[in-house]
């Protein structure tokens, strides 16, 4: 068995893929009893059991990693869940950029006659509701595994750039564990889920107010800032809030109503980008 203390000198991205192979090992024997009930059809859900509980098994691995391989004795807060204020205020703060940021989107598509309001959804409390919860979900799940664990991993033996932009192509990358169809389809996307992935790295190096009145870095902002993207896009797509008007072509609104897909969307998260590699340079504690 090999001890702890080598695999910590192991290259970053190596020490990586260990990780996620121990979680994948631990995860697999539980998961294959939920994959054949739901190869079955006796599994409402189909893949969310099995995807939630390999997330547990990640959560569970997570401390014990750190606390073995790194000797970091408090690894959540490591990671940036520090104290409430250092993490709720930033998320909070997070969500309204993030719906802001959307809003924008959408006033500039109106206002240059690219689409028109369709208020055709009657139940806007249930839309704004469950898209609440799945930003949420988004949000913290994404951000834990890839700005609270990757991004702290590759830091250990990268420099901060090579550790930023690894972790942000990671993040990009995986949006496209798909079948080929859909990886083709998508792949307009690409570009513009690795600046998200660089904005929300900036994200976490950004200092916030702590708890104790100092300043720190903190997991809540990335999480409140990704989960305020997907809030927002999640009204704007499932409620239908938006019918092109075909002024011009998709690519400049977004294939498939995916802002990420178009300019508009790209210019946005540059103009984000900007903000956040300023405010991280500017604010970072080191």
């Amino acid at each position: 068995m090999i001890s702890p203390s080598r695999i910590a000198h192991w290259p970053p991205l190596l020490r990586a893929i260990a990780f996620i192979a121990g979680v994948i090992v631990g995860w697999l024997p539980f998961a294959l009893p939920f994959y054949w009930l739901s190869a079955q059809g006796k599994l409402p859900g189909g893949d969310l059991a099995p995807t939630a509980l390999l997330y547990l098994f990640f959560l569970g691995l997570l401390p014990r990693w750190e606390r073995k391989i790194h000797h970091i004795q408090h690894p959540w807060h490591y990671i940036g869940l520090t104290d409430r204020v250092s993490v709720l205020v930033p998320l909070v703060r997070g969500v309204c950029i993030g719906l802001a940021s959307v809003g924008i989107l959408a006033g500039l598509q109106v206002m240059f006659g690219w689409a028109e309001v369709s208020l055709v959804n009657q139940n806007w409390a249930g839309l704004v509701l469950a898209g609440s919860l799945t930003a949420m979900a988004v949000g913290w799940a994404e951000e834990l595994l890839f700005r609270g664990w990757l991004l702290r991993e590759l830091e250990q033996g990268s420099s901060a750039t090579t550790a930023l932009v690894g972790t942000s192509l990671i993040f990009a990358l995986a949006h496209f564990i798909k079948p080929l169809d859909v990886i083709l389809a998508t792949l307009p996307q690409f570009f513009g889920l690795l600046l998200l992935g660089l904005i929300l790295g900036w994200a976490r190096r950004t200092s916030v107010l702590g708890g104790n009145g100092g300043t720190t870095t903190s997991l809540g902002l990335p999480i409140g800032l990704h989960s305020g993207l997907v809030w927002g896009y999640y009204i704007l797509s499932v409620g239908d809030l938006l019918a092109p008007t075909a002024a011009v072509p998709d690519w400049v609104t977004g294939r498939d109503g995916n802002p990420m897909a178009g300019m508009l969307g790209v210019i946005l998260l540059g103009g984000l980008a900007m903000w956040f590699r300023h405010q991280a340079h500017r604010k970072s504690p080191s």
